[in-house]
């Protein structure tokens, strides 16, 4: 009996990955929030077709009590975009105007600006490396 026990759990141990990938503290710093009212909203995004109004890997919020606000991620290694708005109004969206313009402040990583469309992923992509990261953001 204990010799299959043995054997079931060198199995076992054999299927399991010899080690998940270390996470990393990638943490993003929102500045010039101007009305300490509502929630900034965060959105970390994987490379791909999603940046920045599709669904994120991870999705955070925070109250806007201060002109900086902060969130942190655990994440690999690996490249990523962040999208950030802030909510004034607390109704749980990003109000826009005509055209699908934002109205409430908004900003991105490297601190792109668009002119005239959305950005695309490699406008803001950034890389986090072993030791992690800070990334600062102005909202606009």
């Amino acid at each position: 009996m204990l010799y299959l026990l043995s054997v079931l759990y060198l199995s076992l141990f054999n299927l399991i990955p010899a080690g998940s990938p270390k996470k990393i503290n990638l943490t993003i710093e929102v500045q010039n929030v101007r009305a300490r009212k509502g929630t900034v909203y965060f959105a970390l995004f994987r490379p791909g077709k999603d940046f920045p109004e599709g669904k994120p890997i991870e999705g955070k919020k925070v109250d806007a009590d201060n002109e900086q606000v902060h969130t942190t991620f655990s994440v690999e290694p690996g490249e990523y975009a962040i999208a950030v708005f802030h909510d004034e109004n607390g109704n749980g969206k990003m109000d826009k105007r005509l055209f699908g313009i934002p109205k409430e402040p908004y900003g991105f990583s490297n601190n792109f600006r668009p002119k005239l469309m959305a950005p695309k992923f490699s406008d803001c992509e950034f890389s986090v490396g072993d030791s992690g990261k800070t990334i600062h953001i102005k909202l606009n």
